[in-house]
């Protein structure tokens, strides 16, 4: 199993994601993606390290925007080799925007957002949607080139701001009643794994920012209902996204392509990521391409592949009502180390 960090050395999650394959009795290896070459001929890619061809079972990775050379890698051996989360996947989930796009296509719930190329945008949008509004970069991590404008004047000052790269900026309408709380949600292979509540410092409206809490918490039937279906509109087979409880009901403020550990000490992140890994590998050494159970483990549940696109949006089931019941992940904590720290559960970028 190939394990591909982005640049630099490999963090505490990638450590504890190598420490759970070793106990599972695989042999992983932890590259930066600098280390990485492809070699092109008439045999199509190989994956090489130093110059040399590498035979791997999967490949899981974390690399987003930041490693861009990374996912050219990745995009060249992907048809060949079982991995989680597509460049494509990748690339989409880390534009703020594209994911509102999609996930609106798919009808999952999303603040009202607008992509404005100037002031003049900004002021139409955020007078639709009533001050306060959120200003954001449509690439932002981590709740940093993120702003909340109470009026115009302040819309401008605040756009002026962020705006230090020269782009675009996205408005958004503010869902007040979850100002400085979120719900970071972790879906592996379609299915809900487990859920942390975010809170932010007092009278910071983030709730992902420096200084946040996290602890665990329940997802409803609908909210559950809800990150499985982002999940498949967003085609991540690795997600964390954050849920926001609305006064209409759940909404999706983003997605994450790999999520950060800490704050899930409650439950072994581990074991869905490598159970899909592992029947993502069976099923291509069986030549099925469909996941299948590997002798010997668990898998978390039959494997959902994305939706395709299509140039028409599938019809999609409407949310079933909120009820009473709360649904968690079953089953025991896993032996092992978990991972500690005040770090914010956030995907790393």
């Amino acid at each position: 199993m190939l394990i591909i960090i982005g640049e630099g050395p490999a963090n505490d999650d990638i450590k504890y994601l190598e420490e759970g394959a070793r106990q599972r009795g695989h042999l992983p290896l932890v590259v930066s993606w600098s280390e990485l070459s492809v070699a092109l001929d008439e045999r199509g890619p190989r994956l090489c390290a130093g110059g040399l061809p590498l035979a791997v079972d999967g490949i899981v990775h974390q690399m987003s925007t930041d490693a861009l050379p990374g996912l050219t890698v990745l995009g060249a051996v992907e048809d060949g080799i079982a991995h989680l989360n597509s460049t494509a996947a990748v690339l989409r989930s880390a534009d703020k925007f594209a994911t509102h796009v999609r996930l609106a296509a798919y009808g999952v719930p999303t603040p009202a957002t607008a992509f404005c190329p100037g002031d003049r945008e900004l002021r139409i949008f955020a007078r639709a949607y009533g001050y306060p509004v959120v200003l954001k970069q449509p690439d932002g991590a981590r709740g940093s080139e993120v702003a909340l404008a109470r009026g115009e004047d302040e819309l401008i000052a605040k756009a002026e701001s962020i705006r230090g790269r020269g782009r675009p900026l996205l408005v958004q309408r503010f869902v007040a009643e979850a100002a400085g709380r979120n719900h970071r949600v972790v879906v592996v292979g379609g299915r809900f794994v487990a859920a942390v509540e975010q809170t932010g410092r007092p009278g910071d409206f983030r709730s992902n920012g420096p200084g946040d809490v996290c602890r665990p918490v329940a997802l409803t039937d609908e909210e559950v209902a809800v990150v499985e279906r982002t999940a498949r509109a967003a085609g991540l087979d690795l997600m964390s996204a954050d849920l926001l409880r609305g006064r209409g009901g759940p909404v999706i403020l983003e997605t994450n392509s790999f999520p950060a550990f800490g704050g899930f000490g409650h439950v072994d992140l581990r074991d869905p990521i490598l159970d899909l890994i592992e029947r993502k590998a069976a099923a291509r050494r069986a030549g099925t391409g469909v996941p299948v159970a590997v002798p010997g483990h668990r898998p978390l549940a039959p494997f959902v592949p994305p939706a395709p696109v299509a140039e028409e949006p599938p019809a999609v089931a409407e949310v079933p009502p909120a009820v009473d019941g709360l649904r968690v992940p079953g089953g025991p904590r896993a032996a092992g180390r978990s991972p500690t720290g005040e770090e914010p559960v956030t995907a790393p970028n």
